[in-house]
């Protein structure tokens, strides 16, 4: 069974106390009979693994009614199953996604997170996942940025903080070094708003990962002008004093990878496992393309 709570972005949310809407999926595993292999103390709520995500990803996460769906949803969802736990949804934004792990509101954070040194040094962190950060703009704009240097003097959109928001940053720092005129940086609160803002003509273009880009432009409404920008892993999150439920998610991820799950559900997304090992990691990885 699925629970989703759809917490708005819009509210105060240091608070965290939300109005909240919940809804069990259509679809849901038949954990009758099964034993939850994670013990209760590593729970939240016995029997249930609770995730956080910011539905503002499609197509990796986000709202369609009032269910949160994507491949990131459906990943936690067969991890779940495989520990014989039912699963909860907890759509809040990303800047409280880390507070909320550490102090208990949530087991796991679940959200496209990318992997840093310094993340995991106040995280017990599992890498899963590769992306990498390309600028979305309006259709047939694209032409007119053909590479770094033309996003020079232009006003780019960006949820904040996180890896996108580093990442535009550098961009930024080395056109500015080069000689180059500066990057207006539009920051949002989430990228809903960011894709918002560059639909009303108030920027040029947003900073965000490339499975979104290509989402968007498959689907007619926007274009990817660059992608490829600073790859790096992606992890899972847990509070570092729950290291006993990260390992029991990294060994079951890594049962997936081997029988081919991951691989399936992964290509039929367009994104790129991460090579492993899968398991908590701390220090610097590096990954084809580029440094974590």
């Amino acid at each position: 069974m699925r629970t989703n709570r759809l917490l708005p972005v819009s509210a105060i949310v240091a608070a965290l106390v939300l109005a909240s809407c919940s809804s069990e999926g259509d679809e849901t595993a038949d954990l009758s009979g099964c034993e939850p292999a994670v013990s209760d103390d590593l729970l939240i709520t016995p029997g249930t693994l609770t995730f956080s995500t910011n539905a503002t990803l499609p197509p990796m996460q986000y709202v369609d009614g009032d269910e949160v769906v994507g491949m990131r949803v459906e990943l936690v969802e067969e991890i779940a199953t495989r520990l014989c736990l039912e699963t909860e949804v907890m759509n809040v934004p990303f800047d409280t996604q880390i507070p909320g792990v550490q102090s208990g509101r949530w087991d796991m954070i679940n959200t496209g997170m990318f992997y840093t040194e310094e993340r995991a040094e106040t995280l017990a962190l599992v890498p899963y996942e590769v992306q990498a950060v390309a600028i979305s703009v309006s259709d047939g704009s694209e032409s007119d940025i053909q590479s770094v240097e033309d996003l020079a003097g232009l006003t780019i959109g960006v949820e904040a903080p996180g890896y996108e928001f580093d990442s535009v940053n550098a961009v930024n720092d080395e056109l500015v070094a080069a000689g180059h005129e500066a990057i207006t940086i539009n920051t949002s609160l989430t990228n809903a708003d960011a894709f918002q803002a560059l639909s009303a003509g108030q920027i040029d273009g947003v900073a965000i990962v490339e499975a979104v880009t290509t989402f968007y432009q498959e689907d007619g409404r926007f274009a990817t002008a660059i992608s490829g920008l600073h790859p790096g892993p992606l992890a899972f999150g847990f509070a570092q004093d729950n290291d006993g439920l990260a390992d029991l998610v990294a060994q079951t991820y890594a049962e997936m990878v081997e029988d081919g799950f991951v691989e399936e559900l992964f290509a039929s997304y367009g994104v790129t496992p991460y090579p492993g090992p899968y398991e908590v990691t701390t220090g610097p990885i590096t990954v084809e393309g580029g440094d974590a």
